[in-house]
């Protein structure tokens, strides 16, 4: 059944990210959400609802939590959870017409079964099936867990500039990260920097908030490639959570800016 469940996810990201292209062609006009930062789209809408349609049409009894739509529900621990981002990285959809995604995944009782995270732009299709692997288009991508120390790394991060982080101290985590690092970058797209993370352009990437839709599909991607996904105290992820601080990274640079983390945000 989880080969069924891989190829509609597939079928929809690639329909929703072709779809996306297609209005790049004209005036995208966007609105905001909570915040003049948060952008929103009537592409946005419109992909969400066509794979809601799809969604609805082969596993009705499965549940949604879409981005665009969304309201604070509660799930079962069996239900069947479908977590969509219709575009993640939309402020980079509507400026800078690349460097976004459409991210999907499919998780029950807290755990992935399945996920794809599609760059459209490239036309770069990142998937992953609990237990079989993380892929990218057909090539199988395999992390080192001890191939590389955080002095030889790239990372990748978003910072939100937000009073919590300033309680937090993340500003100096950060810092001392560049520092130690060879560089920080910021794409803007969580879901794709987390396949990246996995096929190694970037060695890690951590945040101190990202939503579920952000990093459901990342996550196991990183996982099946056999890399680690934390929240930056080390806690496991709860993806029925409203949000979550994120780190990923092969094996052993994990635990490497772990400590880092620990150290200057968490005591």
């Amino acid at each position: 059944m989880s080969k069924q469940y891989l190829n509609v996810l597939k079928e929809c990201v690639i329909e929703t990210g072709k779809n996306s292209l297609r209005h790049l062609e004209g005036h995208i006009d966007a609105g905001s959400k909570a915040s003049h930062k948060e952008l929103v789209t009537f592409v946005d809408r419109q992909n969400e609802q066509m794979v809601v349609q799809r969604i609805k049409k082969d596993f009705p009894h499965h549940k949604i939590m879409g981005e665009e739509s969304y309201t604070g529900e509660v799930f079962e621990p069996n239900d069947f959870i479908w977590i969509v981002d219709p575009i993640d990285g939309t402020t980079n959809y509507v400026h800078q017409k690349q460097c976004f995604a459409i991210s999907i995944a499919l998780y029950q009782n807290g755990r992935g079964i399945c996920g794809a995270v599609y760059n459209p732009s490239d036309d770069e299709l990142f998937w992953a099936e609990k237990g079989s692997g993380a892929y990218l288009n057909n090539k199988r991508l395999l992390m080192n867990s001890s191939s590389v120390a955080l002095g030889n790394s790239l990372i990748s991060t978003y910072i939100r500039y937000d009073q919590n982080e300033k309680k937090l101290g993340f500003e100096s985590f950060v810092q001392h990260i560049a520092n130690e690092s060879r560089g920080i970058r910021m794409i803007g797209c969580g879901s794709l920097e987390l396949a990246y993370v996995a096929c190694g352009r970037f060695n890690a990437y951590f945040s101190s908030l990202q939503k579920p839709w952000d990093f459901a599909a990342g996550k196991l991607l990183v996982e099946e490639a056999g890399g680690k996904i934390t929240c930056l105290n080390g806690d496991q992820i709860n993806i029925h959570l409203s949000g979550s601080s994120i780190l990923a990274a092969s094996m052993e640079l994990h635990q490497e800016i772990l400590d880092i983390s620990k150290r200057i945000l968490y005591t």
